[in-house]
């Protein structure tokens, strides 16, 4: 296991993973993965190093990219443009601008029409009895953040697709073409075509949402076009992508545990640790990526400046250093803000739509509670190939009704 690829999607499908992240935490939890599908890199594994990585900017910096890819090399067209992407002061200031959207407050207000939504797509899935569980889901986050970002329901299929194919671009489901870059470039140009259309059509008619806003700033000076568009783009990536495999994980998790089904239901003041568990246990984001801008040791090894130090979730919220019995998923894990899952990052770039996220999670669990009694799985998931995203393309189900 000493020459592992932690860059090939291959690795990243079914269980593999976890006993590779397992045998580096307890024996190389600073690994220099060899030249393979990308060139070589180091990765941390341990929950702390992962935390406190993100935490530290001046040493490892965001400014050039956040994931693998072949952009590592190439260039990111959002680099030092986009908060995802940016270092503190200039990641501060962009954050700034649409913070007062996500606060806990500004969310709970979506409450009421996400779980409209939730039930709609329940109600139909459960009529038709079989269904494509990643596709019912769906409806959840991209209702959310289209919300925020005043996008019509009619085009709530093409943000999918694109969001799917910028994530997904290792995965020929998602190929639009037989290059990996261009598969991603396309997708985001898209979105950015798409952004800069519903700009000019908030410019005209400005209302309270974070295209108004960000048309706004551009207007200010505040942010330049392309920064404008940009803003849109991370924001709708993720938005869409995350929560939503993290959903379908949540059911095959139950499903696979079916007493933590009947405890949650038994037990609905339980919801808040179920959501907390099931973003540990399905880590939806695996990983982020962070460039040395000095050098610098970790674990008696050289980081050299100008290395990439890959931060994988995945593992860290598997440590065993941290999570008592981590290989099972217990509803009923006690929350704490010491040792709290780190699905949503940490340090500058904490997720900026965690509470989004958590809602939009937490009215799905309840939903699925009120009005599932069970499910059925009726073929083997169809994993998303990535080692971006931990996510399922497909899933076929049967769910029961209450009776």
């Amino acid at each position: 296991m000493t020459d592992v690829d932690l860059a090939d999607a291959d690795l990243h499908v079914g269980d593999r993973p976890h006993e590779v992240f397992r045998h580096l935490r307890d024996n190389d939890p600073l690994y220099w993965n060899p030249d393979g599908k990308e060139p070589g890199f180091w990765s941390v594994t341990r929950y702390e190093d992962c935390v406190n990585v993100q935490k530290d900017p001046r040493t490892f910096s965001s400014n050039q990219t956040n994931t693998l890819g072949p952009h590592r090399n190439t260039g990111d067209q959002g680099s030092g443009k986009m908060i995802n992407t940016t270092d503190p002061p200039r990641h501060t200031e962009l954050r700034k601008l649409v913070n007062k959207c996500f606060t806990p407050r500004a969310i709970a207000a979506l409450e009421p029409y996400l779980r409209s939504v939730v039930r709609d797509v329940f109600a139909d899935a459960l009529e038709q009895g079989e269904c494509d569980f990643a596709t019912v889901v769906a409806a959840l986050p991209v209702a959310g953040i289209s919300a925020l970002l005043d996008v019509p329901r009619q085009d709530w299929d093409l943000m999918l697709r694109l969001t799917s194919t910028a994530f997904g671009s290792h995965d020929s489901e998602y190929q639009m073409t037989s290059d990996v870059r261009a598969n991603a470039a396309q997708a985001h140009g898209q979105l950015l075509l798409y952004c800069q259309g519903l700009v000019e059509k908030r410019r005209k008619s400005p209302g309270d949402d974070i295209v108004s806003l960000l048309a706004r700033s551009q207007d200010a000076g505040v942010l330049s076009e392309e920064e404008c568009l940009l803003f849109f783009d991370v924001l709708m990536l993720g938005g869409n992508e995350t929560t939503r495999h993290a959903a379908v994980g949540g059911l095959l998790a139950f499903m696979e545990h079916p007493d933590q089904w009947d405890r949650l239901r038994k037990e609905p003041e339980l919801v808040p640790n179920a959501v907390g568990e099931l973003l540990r246990w399905t880590s939806p984001s695996r990983h982020v990526l962070r460039r040395a801008a000095r050098e610098t040791e970790l674990h008696g090894k050289t980081i050299h400046a100008g290395q990439d130090v890959v931060i994988w979730h995945t593992s860290a919220n598997r440590d065993e250093r941290v999570f008592d019995s981590p290989e099972v998923f217990d509803v009923g894990r006690p929350r704490s803000s010491r040792s709290g899952h780190v699905a949503f990052g940490s340090g500058p770039h904490f997720c900026l739509g965690a509470a989004l996220a958590e809602l939009e999670l937490t009215v799905f669990l309840d939903e699925l509670a009120n009005s599932v009694s069970g499910a059925e799985l009726l073929g083997p998931p169809d994993y998303l190939r990535s080692p971006v995203i931990n996510g399922v393309k497909h899933v076929q189900v049967r769910l029961h009704p209450m009776g």
